[in-house]
């Protein structure tokens, strides 16, 4: 314990510590405040929600209070790549500038770490690329030992095949039950993690606690005192994504042929299989006639009990799937996808839950949600939990935030930031462009992004929605357009583009995922963020199912109550990534008029930072001149002139 320091406030003073490992540092009253608040819920036990704007400095406002706190801490970060931010930088300068901190320790989720019993099957089926890569395994576990895959030396191109043959998602985890389980090297690291002080997790693995308890493993969350999450706009969508069960027509009839194929010609050997494969589909396509006699639009209440025959039929198909003469490794997928479904239909039966099937679409959906939240009961919990993001509010209520993690009496406190988009930013609309879903809008908003372009010095970061979206928006990028183009694609190596994006100075990046948010991208690599469409989720997206079944269930509206505040959280997300710093300036554009001409569109704009607006291309290039980051062209003609 750094007994010295009897609380954060000396390491955000004008004589901080910090000075020597971050040559940037200044005292600011912001990160003062929020760290102040961070310490005083710790101290107090009291829980909060705490939004602080990008440029805060939230990281170290909230993990130097954590590891001067006396008691057992868990942070809880967005992904895997964060912890290993956190932990390579801020953590290693502050152990180096202040070596009494207490220690931090990481836990990943299972799929980072090898799986003995996938390793053992592999070799037992004689899977090629692990029998070809098994001296480099068995050497790396003996000298390593934690088991972590990424410890392999392996090159970047082999890693997916790792993954794929040597890991497993936490739902394919057999637990306690595996052969496996005692020299387990997931659950060796975590019952490590029991012991940690201040332990360093994600939300995956924080929202799959509950889960892994259940297979036998020990929980982490009943030993902390306080659990601190940073990036907590991530939860309501991660808790919904990972506690939604659904069981819809495409998938399964995409399983049949997955089992038929695993037989291949010795399929008629397997009568019994073979029945019940035709049961299965018979009996899908009898419950699909039986919704689609209701309002295609609406979702149709179905009583738990009332499918009943269907998890029947699955249990007797699992039967006859553990008797094929075909490697386990090979099942493993096969089998996955049927516990899931058994799963599903087991907990809403016992539990009386109803159902809801989705008819809106080509293929039947059921959907169930069984939500193992952590926050339901946090009045009466133990642990004290701290949520912090850049955007949790909506409209400036945390209401939405709140009602999705069922904790409406949580206090919420925002913070002040210290940027000033008045003078650092501004918001440019082209109200002469077509709505993102007619036919003439992507050239003609590239065209719009590509104007701004010329008049300007430094980076264009273009966010989109989707894949498809990026891929079009690419076709009417010209060849000779004078800057270097980026496409974020499915295979991309995301961590290669952003730093090719950051080195280049004067790019263009085409971007989807997870670029709209986590990314630091700092002076004049980033000078405009190009936003083609306001980011709502698509209605087949598995999101837009479990709203619709929330919505039947809480009364509410899925657009009013779900789509829009998701897809405001997410939009300013995005537009968060243009300043990082006091130094940094440039353009929002966004090409959704929609956010002008909707009764909805003033949610949006009254939770978007106070940039001032530019009513065309003129005024663009009027503040870029006068901010000091024009470009060569500057004649002021509107390629919509």
């Amino acid at each position: 314990m750094a007994t010295h320091y009897r609380d954060s406030s000396s390491f955000f003073g004008a004589d901080s510590p910090l000075r020597a490992g971050w040559p940037q540092f200044a005292a600011r009253n912001e990160q003062q405040a929020l760290a102040a608040r961070v310490e005083q819920a710790l101290r107090q036990r009291e829980s909060a929600a705490l939004e602080a704007p990008t440029g805060t400095g939230k990281t170290l406002a909230y993990l130097i209070p954590a590891l001067l706190h006396s008691e057992r801490v868990i942070v809880s970060v967005g992904n895997r790549t964060l912890q290993d931010h956190l932990w390579w930088g801020e953590y290693q300068k502050l152990r180096t500038l202040v070596p009494g901190l207490r220690r931090l320790s990481v836990l990943k989720g299972c799929e980072n770490y090898i799986c003995r019993w996938r390793l053992e099957d592999g070799l037992q089926a004689g899977v090629p690329w692990v029998a070809q890569h098994w001296q480099i395994i068995a050497a790396t576990l003996q000298q390593a030992g934690n088991g972590e895959v990424t410890s392999l030396p392996l090159p970047e191109d082999q890693w997916p095949a790792a993954r794929q043959w040597l890991t497993l998602q936490v739902d394919q985890c057999r637990g306690q039950s595996c052969s496996q389980f005692e020299s387990c090297y997931f659950q060796r690291a975590r019952a490590q993690a029991q012991q940690a002080d201040v332990l360093l997790i994600n939300h995956t693995l924080l929202l799959s606690d509950q889960r892994l308890f259940e297979k036998g493993m020990g929980a982490l969350l009943p030993l902390a005192d306080a659990v601190i999450v940073d990036e907590a706009h991530q939860l309501p969508d991660l808790l919904v994504r990972l506690n939604t069960e659904t069981i819809d027509g495409y998938r399964l009839q995409r399983w049949i042929r997955q089992v038929r194929s695993l037989c291949g010609s010795e399929v008629l050997l397997f009568p019994l299989l073979t029945s019940g494969l035709q049961q299965l589909a018979s009996a899908w396509e009898q419950i699909q006639r039986q919704v689609q006699q209701h309002e295609r639009d609406a979702l149709l209440s179905i009583q738990s009990a009332s499918l009943t025959p269907l998890l029947k039929l699955l249990f007797l198909l699992d039967n006859q799937i553990r008797q094929l003469p075909v490697s386990q490794l090979h099942l493993a997928p096969v089998r996955a996808t049927l516990d899931q479904w058994r799963h599903m239909l087991s907990h809403a039966i016992a539990d009386q839950q109803v159902i809801h099937a989705d008819v809106s679409g080509t293929w039947l959906r059921l959907v169930a949600g069984r939500v193992h939240s952590p926050f339901a009961t946090l009045d009466q919990a133990q642990a004290t939990w701290i949520f912090l993001s850049a955007t949790l509010a909506v409209e400036g209520s945390f209401d939405y935030f709140k009602r999705m993690l069922d904790v409406p009496t949580l206090e919420a406190q925002a913070f002040a930031g210290h940027l000033d988009y008045q003078r650092q930013a501004l918001l440019w609309i082209p109200e002469h462009l077509p709505e993102p879903a007619a036919e003439d809008f992507m050239p003609r908003w590239v065209e719009q992004v590509l104007a701004v372009a010329q008049r300007l010095q430094g980076g264009v970061l273009m966010l989109f929605s989707s894949f498809d979206a990026v891929q079009a928006a690419q076709r009417f990028i010209p060849a000779d357009v004078g800057r270097r183009v980026l496409v974020h694609l499915p295979d991309s190596n995301r961590q290669a583009l952003l730093e090719a994006f950051r080195q280049d100075a004067n790019a263009i990046l085409l971007a989807t995922g997870s670029f709209w948010e986590g990314i630091d991208v700092a002076g004049g690599a980033l000078r405009c963020i190009a936003i083609d469409k306001l980011p709502f989720t698509p209605p087949d997206d598995v999101l837009a199912l479990a709203w619709k079944h929330l919505a039947a269930e809480q009364g509410k509206q899925v657009f009013q109550d779900y789509m829009v505040p998701q897809a405001v959280m997410r939009l300013r997300q995005g537009v968060g990534r243009l300043l990082r710093s006091a130094d940094d300036r440039g353009v929002v554009l966004l090409g959704d008029t929609r956010v002008l001409r909707k009764s909805y569109g003033y949610r949006f704009r009254a939770s978007l930072p106070p940039m001032a607006w530019a009513s065309g291309l003129a005024d663009v290039a009027t503040f870029l001149r006068e901010q000091g980051i024009g470009g060569e062209r500057l004649e002021e003609s509107d390629p919509a002139q």
